[in-house]
């Protein structure tokens, strides 16, 4: 599920970019994803509800692969639709604000999640997120219509249709790969913390479990504004690997620490790792030909993040090989790869001049630095 989930976002995000260039309306086609979320969250409660056996596993799959396809809709889509609002010395502080709001909502999810069950029962209550998120879908379509978001008129659309090569240049390629290792290093290391919580940490599963993870997913509420403050004040390449490098040196930290002291590492680990949002779309933006911000953001997110958040996961899971004793070893080791990615990050290309770079649909003009 996870891989299928994962792989779909990744595979087809580029697919939607491409949409939204085209049409001009990445406002309602994120009203479309978010349908398609839903309905995969709904498929997950049929599946639990009304099937066994092979057709209980085969229904998972088709359900997380719907959900998936629907995720990819959000983070190149939302970007675009906040471009043109704010100004490029602006745009970092927009997207932090928009991310905290999303970690405000993955903070929230476990207590709606389990207040709707004592009523509803586990599987009612993912009907009930289902249904939730069909109706906001129903007001994103209609409340990010083109004539709603300021500066997406047909006056904003390339002289043609935009291809993926178009978005390709050397930039954005550069980026895509150094996001890829970054996300494919850290979230190697998220995807197996609450593991190693329980078992290495000696939690189990227990509610000492449940506020570690909390304190650290929640820490993002604020250090997705605070990064997207500092990527529109300073070299936006350095804040990113500052953001990296700090998410390497404190999971390297907490391996070496006890009691509330890795309670505050692990939530500095979460300032620093949950900023992807903020800081990697924004130069995202600044490498895209104007006319393919939506596709840059697609390719950039779901070739660099999705695809890492795929791989990374595996790669851990073949460093510890059945034994949890070597996730030390194994974070040590991605920790590691995101200092490394935090150095690339920043012999990354100069972003072009606004005006310079983002001239209609030349794909090497974007970068010209390098």
């Amino acid at each position: 599920m996870f891989l299928v989930f994962y792989g779909s976002s990744s595979i087809l995000s580029t697919y939607i970019g491409r949409i939204a260039d085209r049409t001009g309306r990445p406002g309602p086609l994120l009203g479309v994803g978010i349908m398609l979320l839903s309905l995969g969250v709904l498929g997950y409660f049929l599946t639990m509800r009304y099937t066994t056996g092979l057709l209980f596993s085969t229904s998972l799959l088709l359900s997380a692969f719907l959900s998936g396809f629907g995720s990819g809709f959000y983070h190149p889509l939302g970007a675009s639709v906040l471009e043109p609002s704010f100004t490029n010395t602006k745009r970092g502080r927009a997207l932090g604000i928009n991310g905290a709001f999303g970690s405000i909502g993955r903070a929230v999810y476990p207590s709606l999640f389990f207040a709707a069950a004592v009523f509803l029962t586990t599987s009612g209550s993912i009907a009930f997120i289902a249904a939730l998120g069909a109706v906001a879908s129903i007001v994103i379509w209609l409340g990010l219509s083109p004539k709603k978001i300021q500066g997406t008129a047909d006056e904003q659309r390339p002289l043609r249709t935009p291809q993926a090569r178009d978005a390709l240049t050397r930039g954005v390629v550069g980026l895509t790969i150094v996001t890829f290792a970054r996300e494919l290093a850290i979230f190697g290391i998220v995807a197996w913390i609450p593991i190693y919580i329980s078992i290495q940490k000696g939690a189990g599963v227990s509610s000492t479990l449940g506020l570690a993870l909390t304190i650290m997913y929640a820490s993002a509420i604020v250090g997705q504004p605070f990064f997207g403050w500092l990527i529109d004040k300073f070299d936006r390449r350095k804040i990113l690997a500052v953001s990296t490098a700090g998410s390497g040196i404190t999971i390297l930290a907490y391996l070496n620490t006890q009691g509330l002291v890795e309670l505050i590492i692990l939530t500095l680990f979460g300032f620093f790792t949950f900023t992807a949002f903020p800081l990697i779309l924004p130069l995202a933006l600044d490498y895209a030909p104007k006319g393919t911000s939506s596709l840059t953001n697609a390719l950039v997110w779901g070739l660099g993040t999705s695809g890492g958040n795929v791989i990374g996961p595996l790669v851990t899971g073949a460093i510890v090989a059945s034994n949890y004793g070597k996730l030390g070893f194994a974070f040590e080791i991605m920790a590691l790869a995101t200092l490394a990615s935090a150095v690339a990050a920043i012999f990354l290309p100069k972003a072009p001049t606004i005006g310079q770079g983002r001239s209609p649909l030349h794909p090497l003009r974007a970068d010209s630095s390098l």
